[in-house]
């Protein structure tokens, strides 16, 4: 099979425009070191850390660790919760500095940027914490160019995928027991996960109503039980697992929250529902992945505790 997209570059976030907007008055541009500023984070004390994807965003309080070279990971574990975060250094391209309100952006913040200038993350000091840390910070990462941005523009590509024969298929995706085997099976569409979900018997990806996902974190949310929610962007993926208070719904959004963390998930973007099955530690597991209209990942929930009860669970809550 062939695949032939033609991705466009994409268009500047909302919040680049407002930032562009208050360049050199309210916003500052940081020279392009992101992840020197990384490290430098652990010094500012309490942090509200807002980590954004196409269709989610996470904000949680921390202190961000003493990032060591090589090692782009934090994870923290608590009473029946978990947080891993891990993060593609190679992503990440500039920063600016928020020293007043700008837009949703509160004072006093920095936003980290990806190479099509996409927010990655958002961080903001604490009022009770930071001290002079932040204006040190900023001080000394100042840009002397204060009238652009400078970030660089994607450009169209044809890009093609031979998926092979079903067979073929489904013996690679059987034979993926970690997820850097799964991203290479993927890496034949060009990340298009609709693509292969929809070349491969139900056994292995089964497309379910969107009703689905509400049921599911309804239902979890009754019996108290945990669950492993992932969602990400091109720098930044976040994998929580935790008994998740019940959905709380604003228009579109579901609103999900525990210990400091809150989750939003946009469901307007969410284009489609699969339940997969992949092998992983000596068994198969089971996952609700939302995908949006251009067939990308949105998030994925699958089990907190334990995978014979996340599958009772599934069993008494998805809608096909």
């Amino acid at each position: 099979m062939s695949v032939m997209t033609w991705p466009s570059a994409p268009a500047a976030s909302p919040l680049l425009r407002q930032c562009g907007a208050a360049l050199g008055d309210r916003v500052l541009r940081l020279q392009d070191e992101p992840l020197a500023i990384l490290k430098a984070l652990y010094r500012l004390g309490a942090l509200v850390v807002t980590t954004f994807s196409a269709g989610s965003k996470v904000s949680q309080n921390m202190h961000y660790p003493a990032f060591s070279d090589g090692e782009w990971w934090l994870e923290s574990v608590g009473d029946r919760c978990r947080l891993r975060q891990s993060l593609q250094p190679a992503q990440w391209h500039s920063v600016l500095a928020v020293l007043e309100p700008t837009g949703p952006l509160p004072a006093r913040s920095l936003l980290f940027l990806d190479r099509q200038g996409q927010p990655l993350q958002q961080v903001a000091v604490a009022p009770d914490s930071g001290g002079l840390a932040f204006e040190e910070l900023v001080c000394a990462m100042l840009h002397p160019d204060q009238k652009s941005l400078n970030l660089p523009c994607g450009f169209p590509r044809l890009l093609r995928s031979k998926l092979g024969p079903l067979s073929e298929l489904e013996r690679d995706w059987a034979g993926s027991h970690d997820d850097e085997d799964f991203t290479q099976l993927l890496a034949r569409c060009h990340d298009q996960r609709s693509v292969l979900y929809e070349s491969v018997r139900d056994s292995f990806a089964c497309q379910v109503r969107a009703e689905t996902l509400p049921a599911v974190l309804g239902e979890a949310a009754s019996r108290d039980s945990a669950t492993t929610l992932c969602i990400g962007n091109q720098g930044v993926r976040l994998c929580m697992t935790a008994p998740w208070s019940s959905p709380r719904w604003q228009g579109n959004h579901c609103h999900l929250a525990h210990n400091g963390a809150l989750v939003s998930l946009d469901m307007s973007q969410m284009h489609s529902l699969w339940r997969l099955r992949k092998p992983a530690e000596g068994q198969v597991v089971t996952a609700l992945e939302a995908l949006d209209e251009q067939g990308d990942w949105l998030w994925t929930l699958s089990a907190g505790e334990g995978e014979a009860s996340w599958r009772e669970l599934l069993r008494d809550s998805v809608i096909r």
